[in-house]
């Protein structure tokens, strides 16, 4: 039963994307007052491409059966994303996604020293590679739809992409938005996951309110929910909690087995957490970016399934600090004052 609320927890983060990607939408929109444009004043900015570098430093691990916890020097993620534009209509909008992660762990010294996943895990490339076909349609003025499809191969497999069903996800995700106003917007969806830890429908709700010239709320319920300060256009600093998780498929050399029994050797491991965290946004110049995010982070049932020999342990990681940079770009406001009547060469 845990599981499978960590699991829909996991999925309601791409729904989360999603949402995001409807703000980015709505930025290159026409002005029509027939045709709603998702989105609060003041939100928080949108992403079309994203550069982020993610820390957490100095914690530990339990392995089953160790009699000390194993520490992590630091555990680090590269990641990269990019939206680009394919179709661009007052009452249709249509983007492509991309997506690259590569992630390490740095054991300081392992316990037990022969426990093979922490001994696989250890400065080995966890890779997440991921497409998605995003659609936009406003309904009216007051509300509209958008749906997105996407596939991940997320594990240790060699070469930049593998697309191999033992390492993929794949997602459906589907939502209704109402626009009341300017200030206020929310909505309600489902999200459909097919991958290798099972399958899972998922309803979720979002909320986005601006209450005054400095103060809002961001929130896609149950895994997230942020307030915002506006300082200004150019800046902004946004607090609170949300749900992440890193999931990878792995082939781990296990002693005592032959080559051929150890390509069956699959692990699925999971780091998952509660994160409390404050994060700032600077603007660069009208179309960049500087993100910052400080915090901790909270375990929530992390795991490894062993297939072979169908067990699943409990990994209890101790709580961390997280520390986050990012560069990204993002259309100006600039750009929804102006009617556009075609499409755009980039975001």
């Amino acid at each position: 039963m845990k599981n499978t609320v960590l699991q829909c927890c996991f999925t309601l983060l791409l729904a989360k994307g999603l949402i995001a990607q409807v703000n980015i939408n709505s930025v290159l929109m026409e002005t029509n007052p027939f045709l709603c444009q998702p989105g609060v004043v003041n939100k928080s900015p949108s992403k079309g491409a994203s550069f982020a570098y993610t820390l957490n430093p100095d914690y530990k691990m339990l392995s089953p059966d160790a009699e000390r916890p194993t520490k992590v020097r630091r555990n680090e993620r590269y990641e990269t994303r990019l939206k680009v534009p394919v179709l661009y209509h007052p009452q249709l909008k249509i983007m492509l996604g991309f997506e690259y992660t590569l992630e390490r762990y740095h054991f300081l010294k392992i316990d037990p020293d022969n426990y093979p996943l922490f001994k696989h895990l250890n400065e080995t490339d966890l890779k997440n590679a991921g497409i998605s076909a995003n659609f936009f349609h406003p309904f009216n003025h007051k509300y509209y739809t958008s749906m997105r499809i996407s596939a991940n191969w997320q594990g240790d497999y060699d070469g930049f992409l593998k697309m191999d069903d033992r390492y993929g996800v794949y997602r459906l995700t589907a939502l209704v938005g109402v626009k009341k106003r300017d200030n206020l917007e929310y909505g309600a969806g489902l999200l459909l996951n097919k991958g290798y830890r099972g399958n899972s429908i998922v309803p979720f709700g979002f909320y986005n309110q601006t209450f005054n010239e400095h103060w809002g709320v961001e929130a896609v319920l149950p895994t997230s929910i942020k307030f915002r300060y506006n300082f200004s256009e150019n800046r902004l600093a946004m607090f609170g909690t949300e749900f992440t998780s890193q999931n990878y498929a792995l082939n781990v050399m296990v002693p005592g087995l032959t080559a051929n029994q150890t390509k069956d050797a699959l692990y699925h491991f999971r780091r998952a957490s509660i994160d409390v965290v404050g994060t700032f946004y600077q603007r660069l110049s009208g179309w960049t970016w500087l993100q910052f995010k400080a915090g901790y982070a909270f375990d929530n049932n992390s795991d490894a399934r062993d297939l072979l020999r169908n067990l699943n342990h409990r990994l209890k990681p101790s709580g961390s600090a997280i520390g986050m940079v990012s560069f990204f770009i993002s259309p100006p406001k600039q750009c929804a004052d102006k009617p556009v009547t075609q499409v755009p060469n980039s975001l």
